[in-house]
C-alpha cells in the first residue's frame, strides 16, 4: 500500500517540480525583458500622431470586410491592393470587437512589439540572475530602435513581423541548442518551430526569403555534427520549411481564386529588378546599419564569437543567413522610401538575437554578466538618441497630412454619399477611408489596370530627372479618362492643382481632362485635424462638369451644383513632364500663361465651396459678389431658381431670370449674392412650356 501511494506521488512530485522551474523560468524572462519595455513604453509616443497612409489602406480592406464587402478596397474589380494579410484579418477581428479602426492598428502594434521583446528575452532561456542580465541585452537593443520608435504605432504590419520573426528565432535557437552529435530534431518540434515562420508568410509577401534562409541554416548547422549527414540535413531543412510552404501555397491559391492572380497587386505596382535598383538600395542599407550602430556592431561582434565553436555556429547560422539574404533583397529592390527604416523592422529580431548568442559566449562570471548588461543598455540608450535625432524620424513626427485626409473625405463623403461619386487620387490611404466614397487608385496599388500597364518610358527619355519613389511610378491617363471619375485629388490631402504623378500627367493635355473638368477650390476652414490642433485647409478639386456631381439633366430641367459657378477651367497642360523638350517658344509661352491664370486663380480664394451641416456643398459668397459658369442648352424658354430657398442669391441670364435660347448654343448664367451675402448649394433652371 506504501508503495503504491508512493508511485502515485513520483509523477505528481516530478510535474511540481516541473511547475515551478516554468514559472521561476517565466519570471527570469519576464526580468529580462522588463528594461527593455520600459524603453518602449518611453519611445512608444514619441511619433504621435504619425499613421501612414498606406496603414489606411490596409483599414480600409479590413472595414469593408466588416462590412460583408468581402476582401476589397472599392466596388467592381477585386484586386489585393494590401501586401499583409494576416495584419488585415487581425485588425478586422479587434474592429468585429468593437474597436476603432485606428486604435485597433495602434494597440496591435504595442502588443506585438511588446510579444517581441518577451520573446527575445526568452531566447536564451535565463534560470537566473546572470543569464537574465545576458538576455536583457537582445531584446533592449530593439526596443531602442529607429524602426520601433517611428512604426509601433504607426498602423502597418512591421510590428506583426518583428513579433514573427523574434518568437520563431528564439524558436530555432533553443532547437538548435539542445540538439546533439548523433540526434536531429525531431520532426514535431521542427514543424513547431517553422510555425512562426508561416504566419509571417500570411503577414508580408516577401516573408518566404526568412523560412527560406532560416531553413538553409538549420541544415547547414546540422551538416557540420556527423559524417553523412547530408539526407538528415535536408530532412531537417524541409521539414522546418514545410509550414512555410503551405501557408504560402494556400494563400497563393486563395489570391488566384479571389483575385484572379498569382502574385498581390502591390508586386506588379513596386517590382522594378533593375541594376538601377542596386544603387538606392545599397544606400539604404547602408544607411540602416549605420543609424543602428550600437545594433550593428553588437550583432556583427556577436556573429563572429558565436561562429567560433560548432555548437553556436549551429545556433547562428539561421538568423546569420537570415539577414544577410534580407540586406541583399533590399539592395535588389531598391531600399524603400518611408521613413524610420520601415523594411528593417524584421530585420531587428534576427541581429539582436545574434548579438545576444554571442554575449551568451562570455565567461560565466556575475561580473561579466553585469558589465553586458550595462554595455547593452547603454547601446540601446545610444541607438534611441540616435534614432529620435535621424531627419527621417523627425519627418515622420511632423507628418500629419494623412489627418488632413481625414478632414476632407469626412466633407466629400457626406457630400457625395447619395450620388456614391468616383474619387480618383493618388494617395489611396487616408482619404479614401474616411470617404467612404468608390475610389480610383491613379498609383494603381489597387487598380490592377494601372499596376499592369508598363513604365511609361518617358519618364527616362525626357524626364530621367524626375524622382522615382518605389510605388509611385506607374501610370496610364487614358484608362483614368475612361474611367470618368467625378472627383478628382492630385498629390496627398489637401491636394495640388496640377498634376504630380504619371496618370495625371499623362491626362493633363487630353481633351476630356481640359474640357471636361474644372477645379473648385472647398474651404474647411481649420478643422481639427487631431484633439486640439487645427490647421486650415484648402483643397483644390478637380470636378467632372456633367456627371454624378456635375450638370445634371433631368427630365424638364438642368441643375447645376454651385461650385462649378466660378470654377477654373484648365485652358492647355502647364506641366508637360511627358512632353519631348521643345523650342516651340509659343508653347512654353501658352504653357507659362496657364500657369498664371491657376495662380491667379488660386490667389483670389474666391468663390470657395464650403460645407454645410447637412452635408452638400454650398457657393460662399460675399455681399454683392458674383460667379458665372457657361452652359449649352437647348432651344426654349427657361426659368432660373436658386436653391435652397432663401439662400441668399439669385441668377440671372442677361439680367433677367427668365429668358429664351433661340439655336442650341452657350449662355453665360450669373449667380450673384445679396446685401447680406449668400450660400447656394445648387441653380435649377426649368423648361418652361
Amino acid at each position: 500500500m506504501v508503495r503504491r501511494e508512493t508511485e502515485h506521488a513520483l509523477p505528481e512530485a516530478v510535474n511540481e517540480s516541473t511547475q515551478q522551474t516554468d514559472r521561476r523560468r517565466t519570471l527570469w524572462v519576464a526580468a529580462a525583458a522588463l528594461p527593455a519595455l520600459c524603453v518602449f513604453l518611453v519611445q512608444v509616443g514619441w511619433t504621435y500622431p504619425f499613421f501612414s497612409d498606406d496603414s489606411f489602406i490596409s483599414l480600409r480592406y479590413a472595414e469593408r470586410l466588416l462590412e460583408g464587402q468581402g476582401l476589397t478596397w472599392t466596388d467592381g474589380e477585386r484586386v489585393e491592393g494590401y501586401s499583409n494579410l494576416l495584419w488585415v484579418l487581425l485588425v478586422a477581428l479587434f474592429g468585429a470587437c468593437g474597436v476603432e479602426l485606428v486604435t485597433a492598428a495602434r494597440a496591435l502594434g504595442v502588443l506585438c512589439t511588446i510579444a517581441a521583446l518577451l520573446g527575445l528575452a526568452a531566447a536564451l532561456r535565463p534560470r537566473g540572475p546572470r543569464e537574465a542580465a545576458v538576455a536583457a541585452v537582445a531584446p533592449l537593443l530593439v526596443a531602442g530602435s529607429q524602426p520601433v520608435l517611428v512604426w509601433s504605432i504607426a498602423g502597418l504590419e512591421g510590428p506583426l513581423m518583428l513579433a514573427l520573426l523574434a518568437w520563431g528565432f528564439a524558436g530555432l535557437a533553443q532547437l538548435c541548442r539542445h540538439q546533439t552529435s548523433d540526434t536531429p530534431p525531431r520532426a514535431r518540434a521542427l514543424l513547431v518551430a517553422g510555425a512562426p515562420f508561416a504566419l509571417a508568410c500570411w503577414t508580408r509577401p516577401d516573408s518566404p526569403l526568412w523560412a527560406l534562409t532560416a531553413g538553409v541554416g538549420v541544415g547547414l548547422g546540422w551538416l557540420g555534427h556527423s559524417r553523412g549527414a547530408v539526407r538528415q540535413a535536408v530532412n531537417c531543412a524541409l521539414l522546418f520549411g514545410a509550414p512555410a510552404m503551405v501557408a504560402a501555397s494556400l494563400q497563393t491559391a486563395f489570391r488566384f481564386v479571389y483575385y484572379g492572380d498569382l502574385v498581390p497587386n502591390t508586386a506588379h505596382v513596386k517590382a522594378e529588378l533593375a541594376l538601377s535598383s542596386l544603387e538606392p538600395g545599397a544606400a539604404f542599407v547602408v544607411d540602416a546599419l549605420t543609424s543602428m550602430p550600437a545594433l550593428t556592431v553588437a550583432a556583427t561582434i556577436g556573429a563572429l564569437a558565436a561562429m567560433t565553436s560548432r555548437r553556436s555556429r549551429s545556433t547562428a547560422l539561421p538568423p546569420l543567413l537570415a539577414v544577410l539574404a534580407w540586406l541583399a533583397y533590399l539592395c535588389v529592390i531598391g531600399g524603400d522610401h518611408f521613413p524610420g527604416l520601415r523594411l528593417l523592422h524584421g530585420a531587428l529580431a534576427p541581429l539582436a538575437l545574434l548579438a545576444g548568442l554571442g554575449l551568451a559566449r562570455l565567461p560565466r562570471a556575475t561580473g561579466w554578466a553585469a558589465a553586458a548588461a550595462l554595455a547593452g543598455a547603454g547601446l540601446a540608450g545610444a541607438d534611441a538618441f540616435l534614432a529620435r535625432a535621424n531627419e527621417r524620424s523627425q519627418e515622420a513626427r511632423a507628418e500629419v497630412w494623412e489627418w488632413h485626409g481625414k478632414a476632407l473625405g469626412d466633407v466629400l463623403g457626406r457630400a457625395f454619399a447619395d450620388q456614391q461619386a468616383r474619387l480618383a487620387v493618388d494617395a489611396a490611404g487616408a482619404l479614401p477611408y474616411y470617404s467612404k466614397l468608390p475610389c480610383l487608385d491613379m498609383l494603381g496599388l489597387c487598380d490592377r489596370t494601372i499596376a499592369t500597364t508598363p513604365f511609361p518610358a518617358w519618364i527616362e527619355t525626357v524626364r530621367p530627372e524626375i524622382p522615382r519613389p518605389p510605388g509611385h511610378m506607374r501610370g496610364n491617363g487614358a484608362y483614368v479618362m475612361d474611367r470618368q471619375p467625378d472627383l478628382m485629388v492630385f498629390q496627398h490631402a489637401p491636394g495640388l492643382p496640377l498634376p504630380v504623378f504619371v496618370s495625371a500627367c499623362e491626362f493633363e493635355d487630353d481633351p476630356r481632362f481640359l474640357e471636361g473638368y474644372r477645379m473648385f477650390l472647398l474651404d474647411l476652414g481649420q478643422p481639427e485635424i487631431l484633439p486640439g490642433v487645427r490647421q486650415p485647409h484648402l483643397a483644390p478639386i478637380w470636378v467632372r462638369r456633367t456627371g454624378r456631381c456635375g450638370v445634371r439633366r433631368e427630365q424638364d430641367a438642368v441643375v447645376i451644383p454651385a461650385y462649378l459657378f466660378g470654377a477654373f477651367r484648365l485652358g492647355g497642360p502647364v506641366t508637360r513632364k511627358h512632353q519631348p523638350a521643345s523650342d516651340d517658344l509659343d508653347a512654353e509661352q501658352r504653357a507659362g500663361q496657364n500657369l498664371a491664370a491657376i495662380a491667379t486663380f488660386l490667389q483670389s480664394r474666391s468663390p470657395v465651396a464650403v460645407a454645410t451641416a447637412g452635408g452638400p456643398l454650398c457657393l460662399a459668397l460675399a455681399a454683392g459678389q458674383s460667379a458665372t459658369v457657361r452652359l449649352r442648352l437647348e432651344p426654349g424658354a427657361w426659368s432660373l431658381r436658386c436653391e435652397p430657398k432663401g439662400c441668399g442669391a439669385d441668377a440671372r441670364v442677361g439680367g433677367a431670370d427668365r429668358f429664351v435660347v433661340d439655336s442650341q448654343s452657350e449662355v453665360e448664367i450669373t449667380l450673384r449674392a445679396g446685401a447680406d451675402g449668400a450660400a447656394p448649394e445648387r441653380v435649377r433652371l426649368l423648361r418652361e412650356r
